[in-house]
């Protein structure tokens, strides 16, 4: 039988469109891989966009999907605790965790207002004039990256608890996880993903740094343009459904009165109803928010017969498809519902 050998053109040809494999968790993650990636990566992200990652269970096609992937993009093992420990079970496989990433900013849901409005990013020097590049340099690259001495060094999940139904959810201690809601944070792990991606595909080094610096770029007009739309509205008392906006409120210095729930799994009872009623009537709220992801029953309930408007905030960005620009958008999206409820 004859074998014949591909012409050198051909296989380069072919090694040229084999994209790099990444399986992100949640939306926010896959949004800065795609920036970064374009073309040269394939993502497969595991929570649907309608889901949360706050009760998702690992299926065994998920788990295939670690199996096959060239690098892994997850926030961090207080959000996507299902993730512990296949990644630690997978033996030399890349990823990246967003919270252990040495520039990640990262508040503790024990913060209050006035600490976020006063101190916040002023006491991490503001970020502004934060230099991504050297501190890269001066941290290293994370390939090195162990997956038990991590999560020895991060303890045992605080701010985790359980409900009578044995879902877990965070609650107002510990290290809040919504690491993704600062714009800041987003370069951080913009920067790990070129590097990450131009180790994997060093063919495409020079496409990974153009798209991060394009990024960074199209980032900065979004957090003008969002510092701009909400500085009207950043002294106007509101309340949300979840404790999921504190980078966000932090970052932008908005009035977030309280959360409905501390973990969005749990209806709060009659007695927390009544309570969270009486601090809307004392704070003047404004508006009530609720999330795509969750009945916004309750919400109606806490604001029958009142003046309190509600809207959505989507801390997800479902509705947006992957994109270069998906991330910036989603920012504009989400200052645009504060905005509009505010107002």
């Amino acid at each position: 039988m004859l074998k014949y050998a591909l012409p050198a053109s051909l296989l380069l040809s072919v090694s040229a469109f084999a994209q790099t494999h990444v399986v992100t968790s949640i939306k926010p993650v896959s949004m800065v891989v795609s920036a970064i990636g374009g073309d040269q990566v394939k993502i497969e992200q595991l929570v649907n966009n309608q889901a949360s990652p706050h009760d998702f269970a690992m299926r065994p096609s998920d788990l295939r999907k670690l199996d096959q992937a060239d690098l892994v993009v997850w926030v961090g093992e207080s959000l996507e605790t299902f993730l512990e420990k296949p990644l630690a079970n997978l033996s030399g496989k890349k990823d990246i965790e967003w919270m252990a990433l040495s520039g990640t900013y990262l508040r503790q849901f024990s913060e209050t207002a006035d600490e976020h409005h006063h101190d916040g990013h002023e006491e991490h020097g503001d970020h502004d004039g934060h230099d991504h590049d050297e501190h890269h340099e001066e941290h290293g690259d994370h390939d090195g990256h162990d997956h038990d001495e991590h999560h020895e060094e991060h303890g045992d999940h605080d701010g985790h608890d359980h409900d009578e139904h044995g879902h877990e959810g965070h609650h107002h201690t510990g290290t809040d996880p919504h690491v993704w809601l600062d714009p800041v944070n987003a370069k951080v792990l913009a920067h790990e993903v070129m590097e990450k991606l131009s180790a994997l595909d060093p063919a495409h080094k020079q496409a990974f740094s153009d798209n991060y610096n394009t990024f960074v770029r199209m980032l900065d007009v979004a957090d003008k343009k969002v510092r701009a739309e909400l500085e009207p509205v950043k002294d106007v008392p509101y309340f949300v459904f979840h404790e999921a906006y504190g980078y966000f409120e932090n970052h932008y210095k908005l009035n977030n009165k309280g959360a409905i729930t501390l973990s969005p799994e749990r209806k709060p009872g009659a007695k927390t109803v009544a309570d969270i009623r009486t601090q809307i009537e004392q704070h003047n709220v404004a508006c009530v928010f609720s999330e795509p992801q969750f009945s916004p029953a309750i919400v109606d309930t806490l604001i029958e017969g009142t003046e309190v408007k509600t809207a959505v905030l989507d801390p997800l960005g479902v509705s947006l498809k992957l994109s270069s620009n998906s991330y910036p958008a989603f920012l504009e999206a989400l200052a645009g519902q504060y905005a509009a409820c505010l107002k």
